[in-house]
């Protein structure tokens, strides 16, 4: 998938099938962020702020790509991290670099984000949705209780908490079990 057809998907609000693709750019991004000082929790909420972050300005209409996008979610994330480490009172150097091969992703990465998609399709709707409200869409959990009928926000954190449980373990599962490049199918 070209990143004009991601960005496609983006304007016709077709952005799960679009983060689908994005998300195969995060192991890059994170080993950076990591290397930088960020925890793996901090990096993939930065990763997903830059997400957000793009959708939102493909929605609105003024994004001009210039650039590839993992090359430009790559900067969002380094700029994004610099100014939460300024937040911080830490500092990092950073040295400019292009990553335009950032899209090469390799194979031990693509199965390791094959069987993360598989463990999370296995999870039930609700799980899913708790899960995506939560850390695509950025949703609190006093909205998310509210949203999907829990009787209060330590019943959300708790069901959130469950489900993200069950997808580790199955995710474990999977890495456990011996790999087949055949069976690699995701239904997100």
């Amino acid at each position: 998938m070209t990143d004009q057809e991601i960005i496609a998907l983006i304007q016709s609000n077709k952005e799960d099938k679009a983060l689908v693709k994005l998300y195969k750019l995060y192991p890059k991004i994170e080993h950076f962020l990591l290397n930088h000082g960020a925890s793996k929790e901090e990096a993939l909420d930065v990763y997903q702020d830059a997400l957000y972050v793009l959708c939102k300005k493909v929605k609105e209409g003024n994004f001009n790509l210039t650039a590839q996008l993992g090359t430009y979610l790559y900067s969002v994330c380094k700029f994004m991290w610099k100014d939460e480490l300024v937040k911080k009172n830490r500092s990092v150097k950073f040295e400019y670099e292009v990553h335009d091969d950032i899209q090469d992703v390799d194979i031990e990465e693509e199965s390791k984000i094959s069987k993360a998609e598989e463990a999370l399709s296995t999870l039930g709707e609700k799980c899913w949705e708790i899960l995506k409200a939560f850390y695509h869409e950025g949703i609190s959990m006093a909205d998310i209780a509210v949203n999907f009928g829990f009787s209060s926000e330590k019943s959300a954190k708790s069901q959130k908490y469950k489900c993200l449980e069950k997808a580790k373990l199955k995710y474990a599962e999977l890495n456990a079990a011996p790999s087949s490049l055949n069976s690699e199918t995701s239904n997100f």
